[in-house]
C-alpha cells in the first residue's frame, strides 16, 4: 500500500534525500571505504547483491541469477539496548550523518504509529507492539540504481529481484517508477506496477509479520524492474527503512491469529529468525555459485 499525510516532514525527507545522492556520486575508492563494517550483518557500502537466488524446482538446476544492479548503504539502531554494533557513517558529505539520523528517528516514529493501526486491525490493545518494539533491531538502508546507458543487463538481471523482506514491516521512499508487486494468479506471480506517489511511503510486509499473524497476512514479494529504453540514461534512488522488532522477543502466533487454536509455526526469537534468513539467502547465493 502507498500512504500520504504521514506526517513525516517534508525538510527530514529532502535533506536525506539529497545526502544520499551526494554520497552515492563519491569516488568509488571512498564509498568502498566504508564496505564490509560488519562480518554478521549487511551494515556498510555494498555494490550488488543477489536477491532472487534460488533453484527450478523442476528440474533442480540452479538458477543462474546475475547480482542486482545496485549499490546500497545500509546502518542499524544506535541504540545499546539493542545489543547491535553503533552505525559508522561517511565523513562526507558534510550533514550526511545528521540527515541520515534525523530520517532515521521520523521512521521510527511513522513505524509505531503504523503499528498501533496494525493492533487495531488484528483486534489488539492499540499498544500490543510497544513493549516488542522499544529496542529494535530496525536498519535504514540507501539504494542507488545507477543509469543503463551502454549497458545490457543479463537474462534475468533486474534493478532488484524477486524477493520478500525479513522483518515486521518495511517502509520505502521511492524516486521513482520502476517497483513491482506480485499478486498471486494460480500459483504464478503476476507483477503489477506500484504508482509512483512523490510524496508518499510504499508500505510492505516482511516474512516475520506474515509469521507472526499464522499466514493471515502475507509477507510482500516485490522487484525492481530495468527502466524502458527511453529511460536508460536515468538513475533511481530510494530509501528503505526495514522495522525490525526487540531482537530478544519471543515471536509466537498472535493470540487473535490462531485458526482454532493451532499455529502454524514454533515459537522463535526474532534475532534467531532475521539470521536464519539472512544465512538462508547468502547459503542460497554459495550453492547457486558451486553449482554453476
Amino acid at each position: 500500500m502507498v500512504i500520504t499525510s504521514h506526517g513525516v516532514p517534508e525538510a527530514v525527507v529532502s535533506d536525506a534525500w539529497k545526502s544520499v545522492g551526494e554520497f552515492f556520486d563519491l569516488e568509488e575508492s571512498e564509498k568502498e571505504k566504508l564496505s564490509n563494517m560488519s562480518a554478521d550483518y549487511p551494515y556498510g557500502y555494498e555494490k550488488g547483491e543477489v536477491l532472487a537466488a534460488g533453484k527450478d524446482k523442476e528440474k533442480g538446476k540452479a538458477l543462474s541469477t546475475a547480482p542486482d544492479i545496485k549499490e546500497t548503504f545500509t546502518i542499524g539502531p544506535n541504540n545499546p539496548a539493542s545489543g547491535m554494533p553503533a552505525p559508522i557513517m561517511p565523513s562526507t558529505p558534510a550533514n550526511f550523518e545528521a540527515h541520515y539520523a534525523a530520517y532515521y528517528a521520523a521512521m521510527e516514529d511513522l513505524a509505531d504509529t503504523l503499528l498501533e493501526s496494525f493492533a487495531l486491525g488484528l483486534d489488539l490493545p492499540e499498544d500490543w507492539f510497544k513493549s516488542k518494539t522499544d529496542h529494535h533491531l530496525s536498519a535504514l538502508r540507501s539504494l542507488n540504481y545507477p543509469d543503463q546507458a551502454g549497458m545490457t543487463p543479463e537474462p534475468g538481471q533486474l534493478r532488484a529481484g524477486a524477493h520478500t523482506d525479513y522483518g515486521s514491516l518495511t517502509i520505502l521512499k521511492s524516486g521513482g517508477p520502476g517497483l513491482q508487486v506480485a499478486k498471486d494468479v494460480d500459483g504464478e506471480p503476476s507483477w503489477v506496477n506500484v504508482p509512483h506517489v512523490p510524496s508518499g511511503f510504499v508500505i510492505n510486509l516482511g516474512d516475520l509479520m506474515r509469521r507472526w499473524t499464522n499466514d493471515r497476512w502475507s509477507s510482500t514479494l516485490h522487484r525492481v524492474v530495468n527502466p524502458p529504453q527511453d529511460g536508460r540514461n536515468h538513475r533511481r534512488q530510494s530509501i528503505a527503512f526495514f522495522h525490525n522488532i526487540n531482537g530478544d522477543e519471543v515471536v509466537k502466533t498472535i493470540p487473535s491469529c490462531l485458526d482454532n487454536g493451532e499455529s502454524k509455526y514454533e515459537p522463535i526469537v526474532a534475532k534467531d529468525f532475521l539470521m536464519m534468513k539472512h544465512l538462508a539467502s547468502v547459503k542460497g547465493v554459495i550453492e547457486e555459485k558451486e553449482e554453476l
